[in-house]
This record gives structure tokens, sequence and C-alpha cells, in this order.
């Protein structure tokens, strides 16, 4: 398969759980149009982001619900949930704990690559306890668990200063990725680093609410904040 370019891969995912929507809304095919309509995508964006997957629609006809779903999960290698810790359970992890064994998400996004099977924290007082099922084991436990389970995927939300202490403690034990919540750039070699800061992205939702402004009114964002 070729590169595929970042912008590409954020919307492919968005397109996945798109799809899971469509398919237990009891929906067998989409028109491109409509699928545009409701992603508020671009028919040729749409186009050219599945091209990557391979031939999943014919002009004219749509796309199948199913016949794309399979085409993820070949890419994805769905069959095979790779196993996922989490680093850090203070208070947003403890909320992260809670999503991944939610109702919605057991049922709903049973479909999901990754499985949550661990939380590590250096809080005397919580480790030891579990959260819907999912052990918080003390980080001491961390390095000699993840060998042990071939653990694939970290979601790191520890505070700021100790991330890259964190990093540092995991490379070359197999990880292939790292979802990083804490708000600071880290080194993590040659594995992937997906960084989510929630503050920039709010910024970013304020940003593009401004530019929407702009596109309506046919104006700039100078006279947009001027008024």
């Amino acid at each position: 398969m070729q590169r595929i370019p970042k912008s590409t891969l954020k919307r492919l995912a968005l397109y996945h759980r798109c799809f899971l929507d469509l398919k237990q809304a009891g929906i067998v095919k989409i028109q491109s149009r409509e699928l545009s309509i409701q992603m508020g995508i671009e028919s040729a964006t749409i186009r050219k982001d599945f091209s990557y997957l391979g031939e999943l629609g014919r002009q004219g006809y749509g796309y199948k619900i199913d016949f794309v779903l399979d085409a993820f999960e070949q890419v994805l290698n769905i069959q095979e949930k790779q196993k996922c810790i989490l680093i850090g359970a203070g208070n947003l992890g403890r909320a992260l704990m809670n999503f991944f064994t939610s109702e919605r998400f057991t049922s709903e996004l049973s479909h999901a690559p990754t499985a949550l099977v661990a939380a590590f924290d250096n809080n005397p007082s919580i480790s030891g306890l579990t959260i819907n099922h999912i052990p918080i084991l003390h980080t001491d436990q961390m390095i000699d668990y993840i060998k042990e389970n071939q653990v694939k995927y970290v979601i790191l939300a520890v505070p700021s200063h100790a991330s890259q202490e964190i990093v540092d403690a995991i490379t070359n034990l197999g990880i292939e990725g790292i979802l990083n919540l804490t708000s600071t750039i880290i080194n993590a070699g040659s594995m992937v680093v997906h960084e989510v800061d929630l503050a920039i992205e709010l910024e970013t939702l304020v940003f593009t609410a401004i530019q929407e402004q702009v596109n309506r009114k046919q104006t700039t964002i100078k006279d947009i904040l001027d008024l």
C-alpha cells in the first residue's frame, strides 16, 4: 500500500466510524453525494481518500456498507485486537477507562482494533484498584507487564514533566504506537506518536468557527473580530 498522508489517515478513522454507524442503522448502501453531505467532506476528497484502500465504490452506484467495512477490517487487521495500556490513572485516565469499558464502546464500537487491558500509575493509593474489570497496577510492574503481554499500544496520560521518562522506559519493548495526551512533545524514536493536545484542539475549533463565519459573510477574519 502506498504511503497515506496524515490528513487522509485522520479522515479514514472518521469514515470507518461513519460506516459503522450506518451499518448499525441498517443502511446497506450510500451514495457519494449523501456521504459528502453527512460528513461535511467534498466528494472528490472522499474518493481520493478511499482510493488508498482500493476500489470501494462505482460512479453512480455508491458504496456498499459491508464492502467498505471489510476493506477497513483488512487494513486494520481488526480480527486480531492489539493490546493497549494506559499510563497515568489520574482524573483523565480514569475517565478514559470508564469510556473504554462503557456500554457504547463495548457494543457500538466493538470493532475497535485495540483493547485496553491495564492501567498504570505511581500513586500507591490507587494502584491495586480495578475499574470496570481493568486493573490499575503500579508503574514498577509496567515493563514486565508489557513484555509478558506483548502490548503494542500505549495511551500516555501522565503529567507533562514525567512523559519523556516514561517513554524512555518503554523504548525497545515492542511498542508500536503512543497516543500522547500530555500536552508536551515527546521523543519516541521509532514508535509512532499521535499527539492530542486538548487545549490546541479547542483553539482549533474556535479558529475553524471563525473561518466558517468568514466564508458565510464573504469577509475577512479582521472584520469578523472587529464586529
